[in-house]
């Protein structure tokens, strides 16, 4: 097997008219390459990504013929394809298994995989030991490149952990990473970019993100990456409604609409047609949103995407309140049930504030047990989600008319804030 990967290298690069050195910079040397042609030596990933990207190739095709215990890189190929399309349950058992037959390189890859994986599916918990075990074999190794990888890696961690401030210091030195040459990957930068800004907005620093994202723009015409670049426009969406300017919101947050669209994926047009709804109510046209809300509930349910479902339901009892809090309230409370059902934070707070909103006027009791339960389910599981509640619960009691309790929950936001 390795003869045969040596043989299809020699193939590709002489098709190319390539010489060995000129496939072998700026990472490798000439000497390296004639190993692997010969057989005498076996390519890690990082070699393989390496001169599959210089061949014009995908890193699979040098490898050939089918998955075997001999050839480990299948699997590793297989469990990073899973990574990119967000499969992180998929991916995790495939990389479990991949114990035995690698070198200490692509075992170090193997972890930072994995830690990405549990990214994925919401278990940073799993994720921080993988990376400091991996952090301390690169460390050993001297693969300055593969410490800069990790710490995005622990960055994303942070972010799960809603560790914004600290997630942010370790995009930045990533980013400064790229300037310094330490990494060079226009890919990785324009996405630890995005990263960055997303931070930075999460830490209400909207003008911060923009000057980001700006950044991000500019490195993303060096490749396509429409994935990353629907996710920066949505970002941008975000940065601009939290500066106050709504129109700009709504035009970056039809720009990724439109890319998702292109690319045809179901789920995430459906939440970005959720987000251009809640733009539009407070636009004014609420028209426009239960229209957008319609076409997200067919697609969500299309995709088969319930926690996204959760929220579209949740958005469509905050529209019918503009109009008919008594149906509204019906619909808040369904939504709420079907949230829980799905395990959907997010939605399962926006519907229990909403019941508050509509009881305080006739029920105080219960509309305070309702932003209470809203309150302690974010506290344990989404405390990003405080202010919000404090926020919303304290306009509700001034139009209740209790000034006092108004006051007293707008003090508890700005605490949130400063958290």
């Amino acid at each position: 097997m390795v003869a045969d990967v040596g043989a299809r290298i020699r193939s590709l690069r002489t098709a190319k008219g390539l010489t060995q050195a000129q496939l072998a910079e700026p990472q490798y040397t000439k000497a390296y390459i004639s190993m692997l042609e010969s057989g005498r030596t076996r390519a890690s990933m990082k070699a393989l990504e390496h001169i599959a990207g210089v061949l014009g190739v995908k890193p699979a095709d040098l490898l050939g013929g089918a998955p075997s215990p001999a050839t480990p890189q299948y699997s590793m190929l297989e469990a990073k394809r899973l990574i990119e399309q967000a499969r992180g349950a998929e991916a995790i058992p495939i990389l479990e298994r991949l114990e035995e037959g690698l070198t200490a390189g692509d075992q170090l890859v193997r972890l930072r995989y994995l830690a990405v994986a549990y990214n994925l599916v919401a278990q940073p918990k799993q994720a921080f030991p993988l990376i400091e075990r991996a952090q301390r074999m690169a460390e050993l190794l001297g693969d300055a490149e593969e410490q800069v990888r990790l710490k995005s890696v622990l960055a994303a961690a942070y972010m799960r952990t809603y560790a914004y401030e600290e997630a942010a210091r370790l995009f930045r030195e990533c980013v400064q990473a790229c300037d310094d040459g330490i990494l060079i990957d226009p890919a990785f930068l324009f996405r630890r970019l995005v990263d960055l800004a997303i931070a930075q907005g999460n830490l209400r620093q909207s003008k911060l993100a923009l000057a980001t994202y700006e950044r991000a723009i500019e490195v993303s015409q060096q490749f396509d990456d429409r994935p990353s670049l629907a996710l920066l426009y949505a970002g941008m969406g975000k940065a601009y409604h939290d500066s106050g300017d709504l129109e700009a919101a709504i035009i970056y947050n039809q720009r990724s609409l439109q890319v998702y669209e292109d690319l045809g994926l179901l789920d995430q047009v459906a939440c970005a047609l959720d987000n251009a709804a809640a733009l539009y109510v407070e636009h004014g046209n609420t028209t426009r949103a239960r229209e957008c809300l319609s076409r997200a509930e067919r697609l969500a349910s299309e995709a088969k995407r319930d926690t996204t479902l959760a929220s579209i339901k949740a958005s469509q009892a905050e529209v019918l309140a503009k109009s008919d809090p008594e149906a509204a309230l019906e619909e808040a409370q369904s939504a709420l049930k079907f949230a829980r059902k799905v395990d959907q934070v997010d939605a399962q707070v926006r519907a229990m504030v909403l019941i508050g909103e509509l009881r305080m006027k006739g029920n105080g009791a219960a509309a305070r047990r309702s932003f209470q339960e809203a309150r302690q389910l974010a506290e344990e599981r989404g405390p990003q989600l405080l202010r919000v509640i404090f926020d919303r619960w304290s306009r509700a009691a001034e139009a209740s008319g209790d000034p006092d309790e108004a006051l007293r929950l707008a003090r508890r936001a700005l605490e949130t804030v400063r958290a």
